[in-house]
C-alpha cells in the first residue's frame, strides 16, 4: 500500500509541475500535455536523456507521437507507460472511446529545446501542439531561464528536485552567481533551498552562465514545484510562478511569421537503435508505423536505458537519506555550500 501511495504522489506531482496544460483536438479525438520531465542516463557522459510527456488522449483508441525541436528534428515515441484507464471505468471502456492517461517516453539529446509535438490519433489526422516557451524572469541586471525538471527521485519519506537554469548576466558590473541564489517555492509558497548545485560564477557583463542544474532534497512528498525564485525575500527578487509562466509558444515562433502549420515539413532526426537507413525526411504529418520492427527497436533501447537508469536513482535515493537524515534537527542553513551535481 505504501509503495501504492507514493506512486500516486509521484504522478500527481509529475502532472502538476508545470501548471498550464497544452491542448489539441479535432472533430474526432482531443491530446492534453499536462507537463514533461527529464531523467538522466547512468551514463555521466550520456549525449541523450529520456524525455517523459503526461499526456491524456480522448476520442481515440490509440495515438503516435512525434516531438520536433527547435532544430526541425523529428523524435519519435519509443515507449508509452499507462497511467489510468478513460473516464468510462477500470475497465477501460471509456465514454469517449479515449485510451485515458499516460507517460509517453522519448529518447533525445540533452538539452533539447522542442517547438511542437506532433499526434496522429489511430485512422485519424495529426494533430500540432505547440511546446511549453522556455520561461524566464528579470530585473534591471540580469535574465533567468528556466528549463524545467531534470531529475527527479522520491523515496517513502521525501523526495528530491533537480532543475536546470541559466543566468545571463544584463548589467555593466561582474556578478557573482551560485545555488545559494535560488529558492524552489512549492504550492504553499515553503522555500526549499538548494543542497546539490554548481560552483560558483563570476559572470562577467553581457554574458551568460552555461545551463547549470540546482539540486533540491528533503523536499514533502506532499509539495509540487510551483515557483523559483533568485533572490527571493530581496527587494529586486526574480520569481518564475509555473503555472502563469508556463505558455505555449506562438504560431510565428514556431512555424515563422509567413509558414502555415500545413506548409511547415521537418527532418527526421537519429533515434537509438536504428540503422541509418531508416533515418528518412518525412513532412510533420508523417505518422510513425505503430507496431514493426523500427517501434520494437526503440521501445527495447528505451527499456534498456531505464534500466540501466535504475542503479543511479537507487544511489540517488541513498543518499538522499543520508543528506536529511531521520533526526529532529533542522536542515543545514544556507550559509553553507551545496554540493556538486554530477552531469
Amino acid at each position: 500500500m505504501r509503495i501504492f501511495v507514493l506512486a500516486l504522489l509521484l504522478a500527481l506531482a509529475f502532472a502538476t509541475a508545470q501548471a498550464k496544460p497544452l491542448q489539441g483536438s479535432d472533430a474526432n479525438a482531443t491530446v492534453v500535455l499536462f507537463g514533461a520531465s527529464r531523467t538522466p542516463l547512468e551514463d555521466e557522459n550520456a549525449t541523450q536523456e529520456i524525455l517523459k510527456v503526461d499526456i491524456g488522449l480522448m476520442g481515440a483508441e490509440n495515438a503516435t507521437y512525434q516531438l520536433v525541436d527547435d532544430d526541425n528534428n523529428i523524435y519519435s515515441a519509443g515507449l508509452y507507460k499507462s497511467l489510468s484507464p478513460g473516464y468510462g471505468g477500470l475497465d477501460g471502456a471509456s465514454l469517449a472511446g479515449g485510451s485515458g492517461k499516460q507517460l509517453v517516453y522519448f529518447l533525445v539529446p540533452k538539452d533539447s529545446l522542442f517547438t511542437l509535438i506532433n499526434v496522429t490519433p489511430l485512422g485519424d489526422a495529426p494533430i500540432y501542439i505547440n511546446w511549453w516557451a522556455t520561461p524566464k524572469g528579470s530585473n534591471d541586471n540580469l535574465i533567468v531561464r528556466y528549463y524545467g525538471i531534470a531529475d527527479w527521485v522520491f523515496n517513502p519519506d521525501e523526495q528530491m528536485i533537480v532543475v536546470q537554469v541559466r543566468v545571463q548576466n544584463n548589467g555593466t558590473q561582474n556578478l557573482i552567481v551560485s545555488p545559494e541564489n535560488f529558492t524552489l517555492l512549492d504550492q504553499w509558497h515553503w522555500p526549499y533551498r538548494p543542497t546539490l548545485g554548481f560552483d560558483a560564477e563570476i559572470i562577467g557583463p553581457q554574458n551568460a552562465t552555461s545551463r547549470v542544474l540546482l539540486g533540491f532534497t528533503g523536499v514533502s512528498l506532499i509539495s509540487r514545484p510551483a515557483a523559483l525564485a533568485y533572490d527571493y525575500g530581496a527587494s529586486n527578487q526574480i520569481i518564475i510562478d509555473f503555472e502563469r509562466d508556463y505558455v505555449p509558444l506562438s504560431d510565428e515562433l514556431v512555424y515563422g511569421a509567413s509558414a502555415t502549420k500545413s506548409a511547415a515539413t521537418v527532418q527526421s532526426a537519429p533515434v537509438a537503435a536504428l540503422p541509418a537507413s531508416n533515418q528518412t525526411a518525412p513532412s510533420v504529418a508523417v505518422q510513425a508505423p505503430a507496431n514493426d520492427e523500427t517501434t520494437g527497436a526503440k521501445k527495447s533501447s528505451i527499456n534498456d536505458t531505464l534500466a540501466a537508469s535504475k542503479a543511479r536513482r537507487a544511489a540517488a535515493i541513498a543518499d538522499l537519506h543520508k543528506k536529511t537524515p531521520d533526526t529532529n534537527s533542522t536542515s543545514s542553513s544556507a550559509s553553507n555550500s551545496s554540493s556538486s551535481i554530477s552531469a
